[in-house]
């Protein structure tokens, strides 16, 4: 402003008045260039930018206008009267429409912005619906397997303990019968998780505190954390109240905390909790963020890492995120993953 219509405008009113009256086209000249720093004042700052240099170009011109001060403008009364008039005019007028323009544009980029977090908003929420429905035809196969599988291992179950009492402990046999039984522990508990995967059961919701939910999942995870060198924090200041079912938040975040352990792996890092407030859209999440430092998840991953049965460890089952997923959107929320510098970090979005 200074430069581009101040300086400008001082150096008009000087010329104005240190340069003889005889030259009446000069000051004519001097006259009408009064309006490019009015106008470049208006640009800048609109209304009241024109209007206070149109305001000062006229008390510093009116002198030399209508009294002898130095040199009079030699041009007719009414002539420098309207031109006076003019300049207020002009910084007026220009002033207004820049305002108009400016405010146009606010309009405008909050109508875009608007429009981008209704498209994140219908993005995310077409995610979920696609990957609600893959679930829900997993869900139905995997019942169904499981279903299938319990049969048996209930009838090997039976046999086993009939079985059991008539093999000797000292029997080289025994051995053996240990590492049967064992395997059919096993199989019923990769049963049993299908089963809690196809077939959630419906949250009991109450209030829940989320720092308490953030504390429990640390403490399930302490040992584990303790043998990897893995340092647990847990951030103060945050964690609102939710209507949820505590067990099930707690096994969210417990499935989301040892996805993370096997990422970082016996090398050592650190696991992070923190919780806050966010809005997305109309609506006001409470968010927990479980932070990691190990390796990133590959961009092609991103999309498919919540899928059922996806994972790139060769002893994973892919069901842990997936359970979390859809323990999450019964509560009628989501969960995002994002890479970090370093690191990964789940955000779990609470209504």
């Amino acid at each position: 402003m200074i430069v581009a219509a101040y300086l400008p405008a001082c150096l008009i009113t000087v010329l104005h008045y240190v340069t003889s009256a005889e030259l009446h086209w000069f000051h004519d000249v001097l006259r009408r260039l009064y309006y490019l720093p009015i106008l470049l004042a208006a640009f800048a700052c609109g209304l009241r930018g024109g209007l206070l240099l149109a305001a000062i170009v006229a008390i510093a011109y009116s002198p030399h206008a209508f009294t002898h001060l130095a040199h009079q403008d030699p041009a007719v009364t009414l002539e420098k009267a309207l031109e006076l008039l003019l300049y207020l005019v002009v910084g007026v007028v220009a002033g207004l429409l820049v305002d108009r323009e400016r405010s146009k544009q606010r309009e405008l980029t909050a109508t875009a912005q608007q429009l981008r977090l209704a498209l994140e908003e219908q993005r995310r929420t077409a995610d979920q619906l696609a990957r609600a429905g893959r679930l829900a035809a997993l869900g139905e196969l995997v019942a169904g397997i499981a279903h299938e599988l319990k049969n048996p291992l209930h009838g090997l179950r039976g046999t086993a303990e009939v079985v059991d009492g008539a093999i000797p402990p000292d029997a080289p046999e025994r051995q053996l019968w240990t590492v049967h039984l064992r395997e059919i522990d096993r199989l019923e508990a990769t049963a049993e998780r299908f089963l809690s995967f196809a077939r959630p059961s419906p949250p009991a919701r109450q209030a829940v505190q989320l720092s308490g939910v953030i504390e429990r999942a640390r403490t399930l995870i302490a040992a584990q954390a303790r043998q990897q060198s893995v340092e647990v924090v847990v951030e103060a200041g945050g964690g609102g109240t939710v209507q949820a079912d505590e067990q099930q938040l707690t096994q969210v975040l417990l499935n989301i905390s040892l996805n993370a352990l096997q990422a970082i792996g016996p090398s050592g890092g650190m696991i992070r909790y923190s919780a806050r407030e966010a809005r997305r859209g109309e609506r006001t999440y409470q968010v927990v963020t479980v932070t990691n430092d190990g390796p990133h998840v590959p961009a092609a991953d991103l999309e498919r890492i919540f899928d059922p049965f996806y994972t790139t460890k060769s002893d994973g089952a892919g069901l842990g995120l997936s359970i979390a997923s859809r323990i999450v959107e019964q509560h009628g929320g989501f969960i995002e993953v994002r890479n970090l510098e370093p690191g990964v970090a789940f955000d779990v979005y609470l209504s």
